[in-house]
């Protein structure tokens, strides 16, 4: 077998780094997206339930599905 030169090899390294830097923004972008959407729509939601829960106020009457 043969062995790789020094410069091969520290070439190969910095192509690793390199290729690994942009899967791993890739990765992070989406994730960091899909966190920001799911913020985006469940404070407004979360708002809108207390609003409702705090109008309608508490009574007796709610229906209990068991």
């Amino acid at each position: 077998m043969r062995q790789r030169s020094m410069v091969m090899n520290i070439l190969m390294v910095i192509g690793l780094f390199f290729v690994g830097s942009i899967i791993l923004s890739i990765v992070l972008g989406l994730l960091g997206g899909l966190l920001w959407f799911a913020i985006k729509i469940m404070i407004p939601v979360a708002i809108a339930v207390w609003l409702v829960r705090m109008i309608s106020g508490s009574s007796n009457n709610r229906r209990r599905y068991y």
